[in-house]
């Protein structure tokens, strides 16, 4: 009688079958919990933590945060859908109106009516332990305010004023011996101009204002070599040598170039004077410097001397400002035209005689000329004059 506790082949074999297909499902269930699990973490883990990356359309703001947005055209360009949706609600700012700069010049009363007037500049030779100097250097300016021109006269220090033969007596020594009053007379006298402002200006002040703007550039024409120039204590000489060309002077050289005169004569010597004069007026007087007047005048205190109105000087200044170098008449009392001749005194000392009439004809014809000129439109907005405003001391 067969045993039933003990299963035949055939029980044994299907129970194995079955043992092995709950087997085989329960280690792929645990395959799908394993990788449910895995797959829950990664989706919580980015649902957690911010999103970087920045759209497509905007890799400026996060990626360069520190560069500043393209203008609103570059923007439009590149992408104009956008760019309409922006304009609708944000406006342009309100582009900012082109203020006129007011001409500085403008703050300066102008010189009062058009009468001509005339002022005598001179170049004081005072050594030390004088009380005064010989004026070395005399130019008549007259100026035309109707026409914005000028008249440049130069009047050479040796010119004679009385008894030529006898006792010899310089116009140079007229300043020293009787003030400026009396220079004043006589150079109206001889000039037949009357003679309204007198200036004053010393060697050392001379050196002191150009070193004080920096220098000043002058073109000269001829090298000049002038082995008889004096040197500073006037005890010997001192070899001057000036090439052709641009030059750079400061206040020292400057003041040679227009004393020097034993190459060429006295003639050319008054010419460099006015040479100097010029460029100092362009390159120094500017709005800026006429402006701040007050300021500079108490800087260079002691610098020079004039009798003009304290209250005119900015005004002089504007005008003088005004006339171009072209409009400016220069000429000199020499030789030619017979104006003057060579007089050997009864001292031995050479001196010129001046021819007076003469001279006060020339002087009305240099007059005559600058008058003639004929009147400058808008002198105030010219483009030399607008550039000139720039220009800094």
């Amino acid at each position: 009688m067969p045993n039933r506790l003990m299963p035949d082949g055939s029980e044994r074999l299907a129970r194995r079958l079955h043992r092995a297909e709950m087997i085989s499902l329960s280690a792929s269930l645990a395959v799908f919990v394993v990788i449910g699990v895995i797959g829950l973490f990664v989706w919580r883990s980015n649902s957690a933590e911010p999103v970087t990356a920045a759209p497509q359309s905007t890799p400026t703001v996060v990626a360069r945060p520190t560069v500043a947005p393209e203008p609103i055209s570059a923007v439009t360009a590149a992408t104009p859908a956008a760019t309409e949706a922006v304009q609708v609600d944000i406006e342009p700012p309100p582009v900012a109106e082109q203020v006129e700069q007011p001409n500085p010049l403008d703050l300066i009363q102008t010189w009062p009516g058009n009468r001509p007037f005339s002022l005598l500049l001179l170049g004081l030779d005072q050594r030390p332990g004088e009380a005064s100097g010989r004026t070395d250097a005399m130019v008549l300016t007259r100026i035309e305010p109707a026409n914005n021109s000028a008249a440049l006269i130069s009047i050479p220090r040796d010119l004679c004023i009385a008894n030529c033969r006898t006792d010899p007596y310089r116009i140079n020594s007229v300043y020293q011996n009787e003030g400026p009053d009396v220079l004043r007379r006589r150079v109206g006298e001889i000039m037949g101009i009357n003679v309204d402002y007198v200036m004053v200006l010393d060697f050392f002040g001379f050196r002191r204002l150009v070193d004080f703007f920096g220098g000043v550039e002058v073109d000269v024409s001829t090298t000049i070599y002038d082995e008889s120039y004096p040197n500073a204590t006037d005890t010997g000489f001192e070899p001057l040598y000036i090439p052709a060309g641009v030059n750079h002077f400061d206040g020292d050289m400057a003041l040679r170039y227009a004393r020097s005169r034993h190459q060429d004569g006295a003639i050319a010597r008054d010419q460099r004077q006015q040479q100097i004069l010029l460029a100092l007026r362009d390159q120094i007087l500017t709005p800026r410097t006429i402006l701040q007047w007050p300021n500079f005048l108490e800087r260079l205190r002691n610098t020079f001397r004039t009798d003009v109105p304290f209250e005119l000087v900015p005004s002089m200044l504007k005008l003088a400002l005004s006339i171009d170098s072209s409009r400016v008449v220069q000429g000199a009392v020499g030789f030619d035209r017979g104006l003057s001749r060579t007089v050997i005194a009864e001292n031995g000392a050479y001196v010129l005689e001046p021819n007076v009439p003469l001279i006060q004809a020339y002087a009305a014809e240099l007059i005559r000329n600058g008058e003639a000129l004929p009147a400058m439109e808008g002198t105030a907005d010219s483009p030399e004059f607008a550039d000139r405003q720039h220009l800094e001391p």
